[in-house]
């Protein structure tokens, strides 16, 4: 099976430097452009999801629904897909949190207060992967999903570690693909974002 991890495009949150976690803003209209640049980007790639399940965020659902619509296929909605849990951070900036807690940006096992950490977080998506192709039938799946629970997974896949997370960053809009086979995930590439080029920036 291939999993095609996808984080949603841009939203207002997002270009004010707030973090979101459990929480939404509208996308940007750059975000809307990131949304016709991904699926664009998807079809000259050559993939074919059967089946799109999302983060049932509205950033994450409204690009859900994009893809499901351009592949003719049904959407499922799991909370496993959701944004790390960032609890009494959500909704404040990154830069206040990042100068009252050092530790959130230098130390991935931090927790924030009421959340999770970066390491809980992606074993919850690791979880999700490996029982993927028991709840799934379908050869190629894309999952709708969220930046840091994504760029934390992909580390943990490729290092065993989350020493290097920020490595893995994910812009909007780009994806990694990701291989299940029996009890394993390969990661094929991660970070593909090419499709953005030549957008606006903001």
């Amino acid at each position: 099976m291939k999993a095609l991890l996808i984080r949603h495009p841009q939203t207002e949150w997002n270009r004010a430097g707030i973090i979101q976690g459990r929480l939404d803003s509208p996308l940007t209209p750059r975000g809307h452009e990131e949304s016709h640049a991904l699926l664009r980007g998807l079809l000259d790639a050559g993939i074919h999801p059967d089946a799109v399940f999302s983060s049932p965020l509205g950033r994450a659902q409204q690009m859900a629904l994009r893809i499901a619509e351009q592949y003719q296929c049904d959407i499922r909605l799991d909370e496993a897909l959701q944004e790390q849990d960032f609890g009494e951070f959500d909704g404040r900036l990154l830069s206040d949190i990042r100068r009252e807690y050092p530790r959130f940006a230098e130390d991935e096992t931090f927790q924030p207060p009421q959340g999770e950490s970066p390491g809980q977080a992606a074993q919850r998506l690791l979880d999700f992967l490996h029982r993927l192709p028991g709840i799934c039938p379908h050869h190629t799946v894309a999952l709708v999903s969220h930046g840091q629970i994504m760029q934390a997974a992909i580390a943990q896949l490729l290092e065993n570690s989350l020493d290097n997370v920020a490595r893995y960053h994910h812009p909007n809009a780009s994806y990694s693909l990701v291989e299940i086979n029996h009890s394993t995930c390969e990661v094929v590439r991660w970070g593909v974002a090419s499709h953005l080029l030549g957008l606006k920036t903001g």
